[in-house]
């Protein structure tokens, strides 16, 4: 299963000079809860910013670079991205996209769901996440909090 986890405001805006736009703790504690002992999916760029791997998680790090490494047994670089994606389609094991916006573009058409945490407001960014259609998906849940809204997607 390929699910896709995402922060964006009301304008799908996702980054702001390499990180996010906003700083939100509740929400990272739910990337992180969400996420953990499961497998993780990003680009190189979006990799690179968190500076380490992420404790509890296998992290697949996708860049065009063939000559592109990263030497820890937690991470595994992809080159091949459509390939790689409908691979893990087959599995049951849960695949989570984390970004950046070309990565979330690419993997759109292979998620099975969507974490979306819509954060309240427009805020200042280089970076929006793509567009995609909600009549596609089914809404499973909604949990309202101060400053965002975790909006939990199946596809039809």
């Amino acid at each position: 299963m390929i699910s896709l986890i995402v922060a964006h405001d009301e304008n799908m805006a996702i980054g702001k000079d390499g990180w996010m736009p906003w700083n939100l703790p509740e929400d990272l504690a739910h990337f992180k809860k969400v996420t953990s002992h499961h497998a993780i999916l990003m680009g190189k760029v979006t990799f690179e910013g968190m500076k380490k791997p992420l404790p509890k998680r296998h992290t697949y790090v996708a860049t065009r670079n063939q000559d592109y490494h990263f030497d820890h047994e937690d991470v595994t670089i992809i080159h091949d991205l459509p390939s790689f994606l409908t691979e893990w389609k087959e599995k049951s094991e849960c695949l989570y996209v984390c970004g950046g916006a070309n990565i979330y573009e690419q993997a759109l058409p292979y998620v099975d769901e969507m974490w979306i945490s819509y954060v309240y407001g427009n805020h200042e960014a280089d970076t929006y996440f793509p567009a995609y259609q909600p009549k596609d998906f089914i809404v499973v849940s909604k949990e309202a909090l101060k400053d965002f809204m975790i909006i939990h997607y199946r596809k039809k």
